[in-house]
């Protein structure tokens, strides 16, 4: 076992088994931030800072508010079958729909003055390069972990939720869609075509209260494996910096949380970035195999920037001895802000492969260390490490 690896091992145990589940906005996930902001310092990183901000408490709260609107405005319309009722039911829809496509794709919505919100924080650290910098690279990984809901408990469950979510959007563009034919009709048959819309509001509301009321994952493979790699590779820096290259760690909180954290960061740092800087983002992998992403998000895919893609295909050719392909996201990671801004973000992530029962336990109570592979780890190291020098021979950007 080399030496980066096995510091790479005790991160990922001492967040997941002493620290354990860190829901966004928790003590846990701020002693989550502090074990990482003193792990840099203990590397001999100069610069550390924590940076802290307001992020939302809950992942489902803004789409349960989302749906718990548009069934508003089905109900109104049952109960009054009239252009004025259709009238609203057009608008609950549409304002639901908007909220959901907003919030999936991290854009302000109507609905985020009402998302509740607590303080949480991210951990920075800075390690200059051996000489001028010529570009900054940024390595990131999200402290946070989610709820355990029952849609996260097996593959048909997965299948069934990812159904869901586009039938909960589209239930409400739809429905709008009809009521708003209803307002130009004034038939009052609208009030039952309108039924099966509200059918699936409904179920999608309680799938929200339902996961608000389960307890954090342990979070081993998603994502302390991720923090794991990065304190290693932090460590790993500061001994030895790349030489054009100054190096950014960050820490984030409230990925699993719409992303608030590197929402903040992006807010707060992008001008001390430079012109092109790179993001690496080490995301749940800690067993299957290694992926990268091209394309990220919930309902709209946004494609990898170019640069990124670029970069991960030089890094492959360095790493002969890994099998690294793209995937298309599932959800969204802490890429997908980052690239919406026009930077180039490179997600990482290790996936269960198809052809195995192997499983990532994502979002599960049974994400903990008994399921952390070394050997994925190990190549998640390797990779990472290609990657970071071949960010290091990019021309200079200014």
């Amino acid at each position: 076992m080399t030496d980066l690896l096995s510091k790479a091992l005790e991160h990922i145990a001492y967040l997941s088994q002493v620290i354990g589940g860190r829901g966004s906005c928790t003590p846990q996930e701020k002693l989550a931030a502090s074990y990482a902001a003193a792990q840099m310092e203990l590397a001999g990183i100069q610069r550390v800072e924590q940076q802290a901000y307001r992020g939302a408490i809950s992942t489902y709260q803004p789409y349960g508010l989302a749906f718990m609107t548009a069934l508003v405005g089905v109900v109104i319309a049952w109960f009054f079958p009239t252009r004025a009722g259709y009238l609203l039911a057009v608008l609950c829809n549409a304002l639901g729909a908007w909220a959901m496509l907003a919030e999936s794709d991290f854009a302000n919505h109507w609905l985020r003055i009402l998302v509740q919100r607590a303080g949480s924080q991210n951990a920075i650290g800075v390690i200059p390069a051996q000489s001028a910098a010529r570009q900054r690279v940024v390595l990131c990984a999200h402290l946070d972990t989610h709820r355990t809901p029952i849609f996260y408990s097996s593959k048909a469950w997965h299948r069934a939720f990812g159904a869901l979510v586009g039938a909960a959007f589209v239930s409400m563009a739809l429905a709008a869609v009809l009521y708003l034919v209803g307002v130009l009709t004034a038939w009052s048959g609208f009030a039952w075509l309108g039924i099966p819309a509200g059918l699936v509001q409904v179920f999608a509301l309680l799938l929200c209260l339902h996961a608000d009321r389960t307890p954090f994952s342990p979070g081993a493979n998603d994502n302390a494996s991720g923090v794991g790699v990065a304190l290693a590779l932090a460590q790993h820096v500061a001994q030895s910096p790349l030489e054009h290259t100054e190096t950014w760690l960050v820490f984030t909180g409230c990925e699993e949380a719409s992303a608030y954290g590197i929402c903040a960061f992006l807010d707060g740092y992008t001008s001390q970035l430079g012109d092109r800087p790179v993001f690496l983002m080490l995301d749940q992998v800690g067993v299957g195999r290694l992926q990268y992403l091209s394309s990220d998000g919930l309902i709209r895919k946004h494609a990898t920037h170019p640069l990124a893609l670029e970069l991960a295909a030089q890094a492959i050719q360095g790493c002969p001895h890994l099998q690294v392909t793209p995937q298309v996201g599932i959800a969204y990671t802490d890429a997908l802000p980052v690239t919406r801004r026009g930077l180039a973000a490179l997600t990482l992530v290790a996936l269960p492969r198809g052809d195995s029962d192997q499983s990532s336990h994502w979002h599960q109570m049974t994400d903990t260390m008994a399921v952390i592979d070394p050997q994925c780890v190990q190549q998640v190291l390797d990779f990472s490490l290609a990657f970071l020098r071949r960010v290091d021979r990019l021309p200079d950007s200014r």
